[in-house]
């Protein structure tokens, strides 16, 4: 029996040293094989049921669209491996938008085709909040990149991603997005090389660092909604690094069960009279040892993944806010840059300003200071557009992110909300599916003293 029980740890060789907490080690997923060559597969497990949170992680969308006629659907299912070394996945649309051609499209895209498509989501709408994508390595350091575990997993979080798009009010009518649904491959490639280019996004970059060096001060709603964020991110990091301890020492106790089970079967093998309470014995391990598998598998794609998304959804909020800084800094500017120029006009008008400078150039000093005057005033004409551009363009700022938060906020309490359920199910199940192994167990073993008693007697 002992044979039977997969050995999936992945901790077995791990050096035991504090991990920090940015880079905590997630734990394993099913599917690691271990040195006999077996595996636990998520497709034939009962981890893998359709539960309302699984449901609704390969769905996708935003809470406030429920109820709502959708007339985008977007589905990502079917990954294929490609000889080249890569995987595709089909990415299935279903619209009623007059900006398509077809009521229907299917088309086959790489993750880097939707890394593509997010960069350029970000370089269209930088005051949004844009969905993140699963890391590319995020499942890769557990087992390899072509396992069904890893293509599984890899696909709900491409279709949550896509499906998040799709249900955004703004996003969701992209161009790029269009072309990303509806393009053959060589065309998608074609258009793909018309985007900037990596110094346009050095600059951006540059220019979001600078804003966060130069901006006097945030206002308060923004400041406390940056401040909110990071302790967010510090959060959901502090139980990622918890939920991996917790799995560690879950995989431990997996592997106590592979040497407990034959202990007990070898026991009742040398003892005729004490067998069946023996044998209960070990088989009410093997069930919590198969109660517990169960659980594990269900570790990373369903708690760890959906977890760690909102880790990524922290640092594009962040990105969002800074892409806002820049805004706020280069209305800032002008708008100082303005006050001087009014002020500089103050001095013309009253006669003390720039006197020994007209002196210097031999010129006529009233033609000089009328020269200046007409200099100062097309500026400030021009400064007094700048900055009321630039109101506008903080306004956009401020309400696209505004928006954003609140819609992501609505989505975030509605994930937790599932994903804690369906973990605390998860965990019941588990303890009953235990309780249930001792009880019959207890049975066992008070009926053969029972007996035993009566033999005496």
């Amino acid at each position: 029996m002992a044979d039977e029980i997969d050995t999936f740890n992945p901790f077995e060789n791990e050096e035991h040293d504090d991990v920090p907490r940015e880079e905590a080690v997630l734990p394993d997923s099913p599917g690691v094989e271990d040195h006999s060559g077996h595996s636990i597969d998520l497709d034939t497990s009962s981890a893998e049921k359709n539960t309302p949170f699984l449901e609704s992680f390969r769905i996708g969308g935003y809470e406030d669209d429920v109820g709502q006629v959708k007339d985008l659907h977007v589905a990502v299912d079917d990954p294929e491996k490609h000889v080249d070394g890569y995987v595709s996945y089909s990415v299935t649309t279903k619209t009623t938008r007059g900006q398509f051609d077809h009521p229907e499209y299917s088309v086959r895209r790489r993750y880097q085709d939707f890394l593509w498509l997010r960069q350029r989501l970000e370089e269209s709408y930088p005051t949004h909040i844009i969905p993140p994508l699963p890391e590319k390595h995020s499942f890769s350091k557990h087992f390899d990149r072509f396992s069904p575990e890893f293509l599984k997993s890899r696909q709900i979080a491409l279709n949550k991603f896509v499906s998040r798009i799709a249900d955004h009010p703004v996003m969701s009518f992209n161009d790029n997005f269009q072309v990303f649904l509806t393009a053959k491959t060589w065309e998608l490639t074609s258009v793909k090389k018309q985007g900037p280019g990596l110094m346009s996004r050095m600059s951006d970059s540059m220019k979001n660092m600078a804003s966060s060096w130069m901006l006097k001060s945030r206002e308060p709603e923004f400041q406390e909604m940056a401040d909110y964020t990071k302790a967010f991110r510090e959060k959901v990091l502090a139980i990622e690094a918890v939920s991996d301890k917790i799995a560690k020492d879950r995989f431990d106790l997996l592997e106590s069960y592979k040497e407990y089970i034959p202990i007990f079967n070898l026991w009742a093998d040398a003892e005729h009279k004490l067998a069946d309470p023996l044998h209960a014995m070990a088989s009410a391990f093997d069930k919590n040892s198969s109660a517990l598998k169960t659980l594990l598998k269900a570790q990373d794609p369903r708690f760890m993944e959906p977890i760690h998304e909102y880790v990524l959804y922290a640092d594009a909020i962040k990105s969002t806010l800074k892409h806002r800084d820049t805004i706020h800094m280069e209305y800032e500017v002008t708008l100082e840059e303005l006050s001087r120029k009014k002020a500089e006009k103050e001095e013309l008008d009253k006669g003390t300003g720039g006197r020994r400078s007209f002196g210097f150039f031999n010129k006529d000093p009233e033609q000089a200071k009328q020269d200046k005057r007409e200099r100062v005033d097309s500026s400030i004409e021009e400064l007094s557009k700048l900055v009321e551009v630039g109101s506008d363009r903080l306004e956009c700022a401020n309400v696209d992110l505004k928006a954003d938060i609140e819609r992501w906020n609505k989505n975030k309490r509605t994930d937790f909300r599932e994903l804690f359920t369906e973990y605390s199910e998860r965990h019941v199940t588990y303890y009953q599916e235990c309780l249930a192994a001792w009880q019959e167990a207890l049975q066992i073993v008070t009926g053969s003293q029972q007996d035993q008693e009566l033999e005496e007697s």
